[in-house]
């Protein structure tokens, strides 16, 4: 008995799936995710880094349920090596070369969304391409922040044609050693003990440019001080 195959054009991208899960990557303690308001003005940096304070452009908090309900998207869903079976969510004439999370959350900023970006997440099936990005789609009283993307399925037409444009460099890939140390990968028999320290530790945190369509990495001996005493977990 065969069955018909799904196509781009009858799937239905807006059900319920792994978009609300989290698969983390390898997480070391002083990476953190970064919501950056699209309409944020610029602002000066503090000398201290508490929620509430503001830190180049973007807001410290402790409270993940600002941005739990955005909508998620992966880079999976734009590569133009995958096919539709395999995770591909986008028609392959706007698929994307190589895709990755950076890419997106500038993308989704020049479409004029506010986006929650996430370098230490990742699909299940995309283990090494690094990167989540959560998206505002509505807002608090459940109506389309854009009245021109209303769906789930609109967003990623729209992100995928804005990423062909957009040019910022990539975050460094895991390795299995990193996938194997942080547990997102069993160890097999014969592979080498996890080490101490994952290389992909770094004292810092990972953001994009407030409405300037680029994305630079940020380093913080403050937002480091912060972490340890458990202040805040995310720039918002």
């Amino acid at each position: 008995m065969s069955y018909p195959k799904t196509t781009v054009a009858d799937a239905d991208f807006d059900e319920l799936d792994v978009d609300d899960m989290d698969f983390p990557l390898p997480e070391p303690p002083l990476i953190e995710p970064l919501v950056a308001p699209y309409n944020a003005p610029p602002l000066a940096k503090p000398e201290g880094i508490r929620p509430g304070q503001t830190f180049d452009g973007m807001k410290l908090v402790s409270d993940e349920s600002v941005y739990k309900r955005w909508v998620c998207l992966y880079p999976l869903y734009f590569d133009k090596s995958r096919s539709v079976e395999k995770g591909r969510r986008v028609p392959l004439s706007i698929a994307i070369d190589s895709p990755h999370g950076r890419q997106m959350a500038v993308a989704v900023k020049e479409v004029g969304l506010n986006v929650c970006y996430e370098p230490n997440k990742s699909h299940p099936r995309d283990f090494f391409t690094p990167g989540r990005i959560r998206v505002q789609l509505f807002n608090d009283a459940g109506l389309p922040v854009r009245q021109d993307i209303g769906t789930r399925k609109e967003l990623m037409r729209k992100v995928a044609i804005t990423m062909d444009k957009v040019l910022v460099p990539r975050d460094r890939e895991p390795t299995l050693q990193d996938l194997i140390n942080s547990g997102a990968m069993p160890m097999l028999p014969g592979m080498p003990p996890p080490s101490a320290q994952s290389p992909t530790s770094t004292d810092g945190a990972v953001a994009v440019a407030s409405g300037s369509g680029t994305a630079s990495a940020k380093t913080s001996k403050k937002a480091t001080k912060a972490k340890k005493k458990g202040k805040a977990k995310q720039l918002v």
